[in-house]
């Protein structure tokens, strides 16, 4: 029985950082076109450092495809998987890193899925299916550098929110 409730408040927490992810992407964000400034992956990055790398998988993929549709978009599958990529890496460098401090460990987590999910795979789905040029794409890589330097601020406050983790981990 308690493997349920930890089932259902996993997948309710989960649930609850897809809709964060949504509106932080969606609603609070300045967008350029094809470079857009906004907290999206801060739920993602959470999902895959508390809940492990298939949680932030699908925290990014779900949000990416439910925040597409509503916003009235085509479903662009690499761009999912970019978006799901930032979560999964993260995610798996937060669980293989473990033997560096936390804020080395988090930086590195949170760059390397951005690097990924963001500058590689995301990129290449704009070159691909858009026809950006390489130079105008290159304008991302400061983009995801800024957003990831914010996102390892935020994440570290937020593990340090005891009622947080406590809820997270219950």
């Amino acid at each position: 029985m308690n493997d349920k409730k930890t089932s259902v408040r996993t997948l309710t927490m989960l649930a609850l950082l897809v809709a964060m992810s949504i509106v932080f992407s969606r609603v609070l964000s300045i967008s350029t076109g094809f470079v857009r400034f906004n907290l999206g992956s801060l739920p993602v990055l959470l999902a895959a450092v508390v809940f492990g790398p298939g949680a932030g998988f699908a925290v990014g993929a779900v949000a990416d495809i439910i925040g597409g549709v509503l916003a009235g978009y085509a479903i662009n599958p690499l761009i999912t998987l970019g978006a799901g990529a930032i979560g999964l890496v993260a995610g798996f460098a937060w669980q293989k890193l473990s033997s560096l401090s936390t804020n080395l460990r988090l930086a590195a987590s949170v760059l390397l899925g951005h690097f990924v999910g963001s500058m590689v795979i995301t990129s290449l789905a704009l070159r691909l299916f858009y026809g950006y040029p390489w130079a105008t794409l290159a304008v991302r890589i400061p983009n995801a550098l800024i957003l990831s330097a914010v996102n390892v601020v935020l994440l570290r406050i937020l593990l340090e929110n005891r009622s947080l983790m406590k809820l997270a981990k219950k």
